[in-house]
């Protein structure tokens, strides 16, 4: 009996053999990687869950700039006994020791401070300590 022989283009059809020309580019799996994983893409969300949820990574930038704290002028008197040492008739207060970098304006001035170790601080900070008697030591 003759044995029928396949021809070349009945051999690439079917799920058979792996040579076929079906199923073999990224349009079927609907494009490389995270392509079509935006608004409408229910069909690729299981490649996206962490802990029940949908995560698409990271978004945007960190800034290295890291923010400096800051303290006013008016919260060091209302705490004067909390955060001041009294040093004769003024109140000395070392920034830097309790963790701020800055020192800004608000408040009202009423006793004398001597602020050290400021690193920044404003002109209305510093027009406020010099008019209530204080000073400000730079370093």
């Amino acid at each position: 009996m003759v044995v029928r022989h396949r021809t070349k283009s009945e051999k690439k059809f079917g799920d058979s053999n792996r040579t076929g020309l079906r199923h073999r580019g990224a349009g079927n799996r609907g494009g490389v990687g995270k392509a079509g994983h935006g608004k409408r893409s229910k069909q690729k969300k299981s490649m996206y869950m962490v802990n029940g949820k949908v995560d698409y990574g990271q978004k945007g930038f960190k800034s290295k700039i890291k923010p400096v704290k800051a303290i006013d002028v008016g919260y060091i008197c209302e705490h004067i006994d909390a955060l001041c040492e009294k040093k004769g008739a003024k109140f000395a207060v070392n920034i830097k020791k309790l963790g701020y970098g800055k020192v800004l304006g608000a408040g009202v001035v009423d006793k004398p401070l001597i602020i050290s170790e400021c690193g920044l601080i404003t002109e209305k900070a510093r027009a406020k300590i010099t008019k209530a008697g204080g000073e400000v030591v730079e370093g």
